[in-house]
């Protein structure tokens, strides 16, 4: 079982990988809604109240904290002792972490609202974001672009909210790095996004390029490449996935375990046992940073995969983001 080895691993500490991630940022609050004084605690009961006409709720305020897939998953590299650069839209005192960060400006503005089983987000989007592009990270970097590109792992997030990057992974593209490493988590991409999403990765040749999505985004994928009517983690669909990006792999984070497809075939590790508490929102970010890191790393794809469940599982907890010590200890209590 690769858990077992997975606390092996998890022991000592890791020797560090040089980890970059980019592009986004957003400053997250955190409420429960109410119906008079009952907590409002599921999609179906607000949808319910909605159609009953019900027009008037109360946000009771339970957290502010500092968001964006990218953020996420560079504090989830920094937390397991990895070299960190975080690009992203930082103009916020939020973003004060102890790893290097540059802000490319102001950060998106996100509501969550908490249910038992699935949140929902509101946004209020950044100008700034809205009109990255590939020019604003070179400005951003100087003359450390092409160092920041070349990091062992980069973990490029949130395609979905982000018009630039289509065209600024194709400005990365033709600039022929020696790539490590190029881990893409989209974000909820629309069926259009989609499909761009794969072509354009395809250009990525010079580097290890790994599609990180949950169950949700790999339906959109599948469609993309044919499979709209067939499970999106099967074999051979996820392989259609991969070929149509020219990747090394695609990987489904779900509920019940992270499966991958790589050319040596399909791998599939289940999940940790772990009750969720406040929030999933960021646990999948938590897992493409661990997964990220480890191949980069060197580890082999189930156990990378096992690192990747770990780093949501115990956020899922309701701990944080775990640090190594952190990891050995939860994954020997709730592995498999």
């Amino acid at each position: 079982m690769r858990y077992d080895d997975l606390v092996d691993r998890l022991a000592t500490p890791l020797d560090p990988v040089r980890v970059g991630t980019f592009p986004d940022g957003s400053v997250d609050d955190y409420y429960r809604l109410r119906d008079g004084d009952s907590t409002v605690a599921s999609r179906e009961a607000f949808a319910s109240a909605l159609t009953a006409g019900r027009d008037s709720f109360v946000l009771t305020h339970v957290a502010t904290d500092a968001g964006g897939q990218s953020v996420n998953a560079a504090r989830q590299a920094a937390a397991l002792g990895d070299d960190v650069t975080l690009v992203g839209h930082l103009d916020h005192p939020i973003f004060d972490f102890d790893f290097e960060t540059v802000s490319m400006g102001a950060p998106a503005h996100v509501r969550v609202h908490l249910f038992d089983a699935d949140d929902v987000m509101f946004v209020e989007e950044s100008a700034d974001l809205e009109t990255w592009s590939f020019a604003t990270l070179e400005g951003a970097l100087g003359e450390r672009i092409d160092a920041f590109l070349e990091r062992d792992a980069l973990c490029c997030t949130n395609w979905a909210s982000v018009p630039g990057l289509d065209a600024a992974l194709g400005d990365i593209a033709a600039r022929r790095l020696d790539g490590g490493v190029f881990c893409l988590d989209p974000g909820t991409i629309s069926d259009t996004q989609a499909s761009e999403m794969l072509d354009t990765v395809a250009r990525l040749d010079t580097y290890e390029t790994v599609v990180s999505v949950n169950a949700d985004e790999a339906k959109r994928l599948a469609a993309a490449v044919g499979h709209a009517d067939d499970d999106p983690a099967a074999p051979a669909v996820l392989d259609a996935v991969r070929s149509a990006a020219s990747a090394t792999g695609v990987v489904v984070h779900d509920v019940d375990a992270a499966t991958a497809v790589t050319p040596d075939g399909r791998m599939s590790v289940p999940t940790l046992d772990t009750e969720r508490t406040l929030t999933e929102t960021g646990a999948g970010d938590r897992f493409s940073a661990g997964l990220a890191r480890s191949l980069a790393a060197g580890w082999d794809w189930d156990l990378a995969l096992a690192m990747g469940n770990a780093c949501a599982a115990y956020y899922v907890s309701g701990q944080g983001t775990g640090s190594v010590s952190d990891l050995h200890d939860h994954v020997l209590a709730h592995r498999p």
